[in-house]
């Protein structure tokens, strides 16, 4: 859940309502707590981008002993709802889970276990179209198809059901340009970089899919679309650009990762994201945790060809994994961000945030008995 004055809301509502703005194993237990799955922290509380500890050991062991069982449903490994208290699964509920496991080291599955999995992901693939849905998440058809493949391609399994790329996909431009890129950069997003995520992991399966030339069209179509004002994608943006932009233009950085490519204007990103976060180690109230997500990683992979700032980056990443540790990670902040509405989902994110801060700061910043993975390293879809 996001949380606008008090007001919560799912991470679609709040997408649809922040749109445009400048400034979203197989383990057997109850979870921890209860209360609201929002925080709030008063601007200027996180000031301090010096060097410390961030100990996650308890947090990932609360992740396998506490919150897996206490989502985990019966009839077979996979079947997770959205939320602690759930009745029914959810595609969303097996495919968070996979990336929260595979994240912490603990996606360990048996052949049977795979299987199980498997039959959990088939209940909500098409067969007409091979493509997977989850109405009630409110996400769109492609995110819905490319976070359901992203998370099989941790187990290694292949859909059931051939994915078909329809007609208004085929070419690549002409369905960017059917976005909205002035005010809803973010939520298109999962649709644009969704098109392609799909095709790149279902390639692997479907050889007919994987199209350089496609792909070439693709990539030529985002880089025009990249402001050279403020290094982020968008039209008619502020020339310091909008957490919009951030929210949208991340979901296309983790396919020029994928894919070994850059993005243009560096420089310009890496100082727009800096000068967009708040003096709360934040970068939007009310989405404290897939927005800082997406600028971490926004500049911690531009930094990989650009060393432009390192040290105002180091200082900022600190910042932002001080909140979320406050807000996330530490037993009180797991009372308020993984109880109710996408709990699940809130906690691949918890995840990813911690996996990149710590392949970034180092191990001995971000301690955990074992190291952590990014999903986006294995597959290109959040």
């Amino acid at each position: 859940m996001r949380s606008i004055g008090g007001s919560k809301y799912s991470r679609n509502e709040f997408l649809r309502l922040c749109a445009g703005s400048a400034g979203a194993l197989a383990v057997g237990g109850l979870a921890e707590a209860s209360g609201a799955q929002s925080v709030a922290v008063k601007a200027g509380s996180v000031t301090d981008g010096t060097a410390g500890v961030f100990d996650l050991r308890g947090f990932v062991r609360w992740v396998v002993e506490v919150f897996e069982p206490s989502v985990r449903l019966g009839g077979g490994a996979g079947r997770y709802p959205d939320a602690p208290g759930g009745m029914d699964a959810t595609l969303y509920g097996a495919a968070d889970m996979a990336c929260v496991l595979y994240a912490v080291g603990a996606l360990r599955p048996t052949e049977k276990q795979r299987g199980e999995w498997g039959e959990a992901f088939e209940k909500f693939q098409v067969p007409e179209t091979g493509w997977f849905l989850q109405k009630s998440f409110g996400l769109s058809a492609e995110h819905n198809t490319a976070f359901a493949l992203g998370a099989m391609q941790l187990l290694d399994l292949r859909p059931r059901y051939d994915v078909k790329m329809g007609s208004e996909y085929a070419e690549p431009a002409a369905f960017l340009e059917t976005l909205n890129w002035k005010t809803n950069v973010y939520r298109d997003g999962h649709r644009g970089a969704g098109i392609a995520a799909i095709r790149a992991l279902a390639a692997g399966f479907e050889p007919e899919l994987r199209s350089p030339e496609w792909f070439a069209k693709y990539f030529a179509a985002c880089d025009a679309k990249f402001d050279a004002k403020n290094g982020l994608m968008g039209e008619g943006k502020p020339a310091t650009g909008d957490t919009d932009q951030i929210g949208g233009t991340f979901h296309y950085a983790f396919l020029y990762e994928y894919f070994h490519r850059r993005m243009p204007y560096p420089e310009m990103r890496i100082d727009t994201v800096l000068g967009l976060q708040r003096e709360d180690g934040f970068w939007l109230e009310g989405n404290y945790l897939w927005l800082t997500l997406d600028a971490i990683y926004l500049m911690t992979r531009t930094l990989r060809y650009c060393e432009h700032r390192r040290a105002d980056v180091v200082a900022s990443v600190r910042r932002a994994l001080r909140a979320v540790e406050a807000a996330a990670w530490s037993p009180e902040g797991r009372k308020r961000s993984f109880v109710k509405g996408q709990a699940v989902h809130a906690a691949t994110v918890a995840c990813a945030i911690a996996a990149e801060g710590q392949m970034f700061l180092g191990a001995q910043e971000v301690v955990t008995d074992w190291p952590l993975k990014l999903v986006l390293d294995r597959r290109p879809f959040i």
